[in-house]
C-alpha cells in the first residue's frame, strides 16, 4: 500500500446507517464511496477497487453473501467485512469461510467497527510489506545472475507467457514476483495458484487473471482437466490481458513421455524460457547472498544482528547445498535465532549445517510424504513432522522454535496442542539424543 489514505466502500441499503458510516469514517480521515444496493455496489468495486468493503448482508436487490462470493471470485486478495442485524452463527460461519474478514453486528457499535477496520487494514499493510520482501532482483554479481537481470528485464515487458525452470528451493518463487514488478501489470495483483488452489471454472481464471499477474507454480503437476482449460484459453485469447508466468522443478518432457502432461500445452506457455540455476553453479554470490538474508532477517523478523566471518563465509561456499537458497536462507536464520555471540564462526557453521542433516524430516517408502493419505491427514503428517524436527533443534524452545518456523507463539503453542505434541518430550528426548 502507498500513503495515499485507503477507500472503504460502505454498502448498506439503509440511508441513515451509510450516511452515518461515511461520516465517521471521512472524520477519521478514509476517503469513502457509497453504494445502496447491489447493482451500484457491483460498478463501485469493479470501478474504484477500495481497500475495503463494508457490505450489508441484508438488501432488497441481492444478499450480501452473494455479493461476497462475487467480489472475492473476482479479486480474491480484496478485503470485505459483513455487518447484518439479523445474522446468525451459521451466518457468520458461512461469510468467514467465503474469505470475508471479520463479521460485525448490528446495530453497530463504532468504536468495535472503526477497531475492526484497523486490524483489518493494518493485515492489508502486513500482506504488501511480505509482497515487497519477495519482490527483488535476483541477488549476485556472478554471470549467472547477471544475465538473470539482463533477461527479465528484457522479457518482463512481453505478453507472452514465461516458463521457470529450476530445482526446488532456486528462487522461482521470488523470481516471478520481480518480473511481476517490471512488467505491464505491476500496478494490479501478484496472484498464485498452486495444484490444489487452481480453479477449472473458466469464467473464474479470466476474472482472477485479468489484469493481473498470474503465476502457476508446479504446472507439470496439474490435472488433465486443469491442463485441457488452460489450453483452451490460451488458443481463444482469454487471458491475453494478463501476465502468465509458470514455474516447474519436473522434467515437462518426462512428464509428456509418461502421458502425464500435455505437449500441445508446453508448446503454448514455453515461448520463453528462463533457467534459474542451482545455488552450487554460482557459490561465489553466497557472501552477498548472506548479506541479504542477514538483513532481511533482522529488519523483518526482528531478529539480533550476527556477523559472519570470513572463515563462516568460505565454510557457507563449500557446502553442497540441495536446497539451494531457500536452504541457505534457513540456516542463517537458524544461526541468527540461536547464536548468542556477536560474530559466527566455521564451526558454528559446521554445527547448524550438521543439525540440518542430522534433523532432516524424516520421510516415508521413496522419500515422499506418504500420498496414500487424504490431503488433511498428509498435511497434519507434514506439520507434525516439521514442528519436531523445530523443536530438536531449539531443544524445545517454543519462542525460537516460533521464530525459527515463521510463526506467533501463542499460534505455534496451539499449533503444537492440536498435533499432540508434548514440548517438555521433545526437548527431553534432544537432551538424551546429545548425551
Amino acid at each position: 500500500m502507498t500513503d495515499e489514505k485507503p477507500l472503504i466502500l460502505v454498502v448498506d441499503d439503509e440511508p441513515d446507517i451509510r450516511e452515518l458510516i461515511k461520516d465517521i469514517l471521512e472524520d477519521e480521515g478514509y476517503k469513502v464511496s457509497t453504494a445502496a444496493n447491489g447493482e451500484q455496489a457491483r460498478a463501485a468495486f469493479s470501478s474504484q477497487q477500495p481497500s475495503l468493503t463494508l457490505l450489508d448482508i441484508w438488501m432488497p436487490d441481492v444478499d450480501g453473501i452473494s455479493l461476497l462470493k462475487e467480489f472475492k471470485q473476482a479479486s480474491p486478495q480484496s478485503y470485505i467485512l459483513m455487518m447484518s442485524g439479523h445474522g446468525t452463527i451459521e451466518t457468520a460461519i458461512e461469510a468467514t469461510r467465503l474469505g470475508a474478514s471479520d463479521f460485525i453486528e448490528k446495530p453497530l457499535s463504532m468504536a468495535k467497527l472503526l477497531r475492526a477496520i484497523e486490524i483489518t487494514l493494518e493485515s492489508q499493510k502486513k500482506q504488501a510489506a511480505l509482497h515487497r520482501l519477495h519482490t527483488y532482483p535476483p541477488v549476485g554479481k556472478s554471470a549467472a545472475m547477471v544475465q538473470l537481470r539482463e533477461q527479465a528485464q528484457r522479457v518482463a515487458e512481453h505478453s507472452m507467457p514465461i516458463l521457470l525452470l529450476g530445482e526446488g528451493g532456486v528462487g522461482k518463487h521470488c523470481f516471478a514476483h520481480y518480473l511481476h514488478s517490471l512488467g505491464q501489470y505491476s500496478n494490479g495483483k501478484f496472484i498464485e495458484l498452486s495444484v490444489e488452489s487452481f480453479p477449472t471454472d473458466s469464467q473464474k481464471l479470466t476474472a482472477l487473471a485479468n489484469g493481473n499477474s498470474l503465476y502457476i507454480n508446479d504446472v507439470a503437476l496439474l490435472s488433465e482437466a486443469a491442463q485441457a482449460l488452460l489450453s483452451h484459453l490460451l488458443d481463444s485469447q482469454k487471458l491475453s490481458q494478463c501476465q502468465l508466468i509458470f514455474a516447474t522443478q519436473h522434467s515437462l518432457e518426462t512428464a509428456i513421455s509418461k502421458g502425464s502432461f500435455s505437449e500441445g500445452l508446453l508448446y503454448k506457455i514455453n515461448s520463453i524460457s528462463l533457467n534459474l540455476p542451482a545455488l552450487r553453479d554460482h557459490i561465489e554470490d553466497i557472501p552477498e547472498l548472506v548479506e541479504h538474508f542477514v538483513d532481511e532477517h533482522t529488519s523483518q523478523a526482528d531478529l539480533p544482528y550476527r556477523h559472519f566471518t570470513v572463515a563462516a563465509q568460505n565454510r557457507l561456499r563449500n557446502h553442497p547445498w540441495p536446497g539451494n537458497i531457500l536452504e541457505l536462507r534457513s540456516i542463517i536464520q537458524r544461526l541468527l535465532v540461536l547464536g548468542d555471540t556477536d560474530d559466527i564462526d566455521s564451526s558454528e557453521v559446521d554445527n547448524a549445517l550438521q543439525l540440518s542433516t542430522d534433523t532432516a524430516i524424516p520421510v516415508i517408502g521413496n522419500g515422499n510424504i506418504n500420498y496414500d493419505l487424504p490431503l488433511r491427514e498428509a498435511r497434519e503428517q507434514f506439520e507434525r513432522l516439521y514442528l519436531l524436527k523445530k523443536l530438536d533443534e531449539t531443544a524445545g524452545n517454543v519462542g525460537k522454535a516460533a521464530k525459527l518456523s515463521g510463526m506467533e507463539r501463542t499460534h505455534l503453542y496451539r499449533k503444537l496442542r492440536t498435533l499432540g505434541i508434548d514440548t517438555k518430550k521433545a526437548a527431553h528426548d534432544t537432551e538424551e539424543k546429545e548425551k
